[in-house]
């Protein structure tokens, strides 16, 4: 069930391949990484959340940290991932979250997971052959088996993405299609 799997994720992430997002990545890290700094965060809370944020100040400034040294280091893996493929950084567009390509895979999951599934020597993850080839190497890096029962399969699947009703969702599509 694993191409089925595959597939699921792909129809969920990114329309089969028809939509990746329409923010640049290099804005959305660079943004989120500078939230490190208090004045950066400040005006951010002051000119955009103060009014129609749900959070507390404090529970901003919580946040923000937190997300800022999580996404300084996916820009410096975004940085390498475009450098090494000679890719301009200010043209790729993907998630809120800086994920990108047909698989939405955040860069240190790039550099660590994604593999050249067409053998051209490019990682593409907007190319689905290399979109295909990555999903199933981070899938077998996290355990996937060919007998797998249903529960660890959504184990696996809840490393690809942290939410129970993404894993859930994305088996039941394969188990659809397992049936085609």
């Amino acid at each position: 069930m694993r191409k089925e799997v595959i597939t699921s994720i792909i129809l969920i992430e990114t329309g089969l391949g028809t939509y990746f997002g329409k923010r640049l990545v290099i804005n959305t890290l660079s943004t989120l990484a500078a939230l490190n700094d208090r004045v950066n965060r400040d005006m951010i809370w002051n000119m955009y959340l103060k009014q129609k944020s749900n959070k507390s100040k404090a529970g901003f400034i919580d946040w923000a940290t937190r997300k800022s040294s999580w996404a300084y280091e996916e820009l410096k893996a975004y940085l390498k991932y475009v450098m090494k493929y000679g890719i301009n950084p200010t043209t790729v567009y993907g998630s809120y979250a800086g994920a990108m390509g047909i698989a939405q895979f955040i860069p240190t999951n790039i550099l660590r997971f994604a593999r050249d599934g067409n053998q051209d020597g490019v990682i593409d993850l907007f190319d689905h052959g290399d979109a295909i080839e990555s999903i199933a190497n981070f899938l077998k890096e996290y355990g996937w088996r060919r007998d797998m029962t249903r529960v660890e399969a959504f184990h696996v699947l809840m490393n690809y993405n942290r939410s129970e009703r993404y894993a859930d969702a994305v088996l039941k599509i394969a188990e659809r299609l397992d049936v085609l």
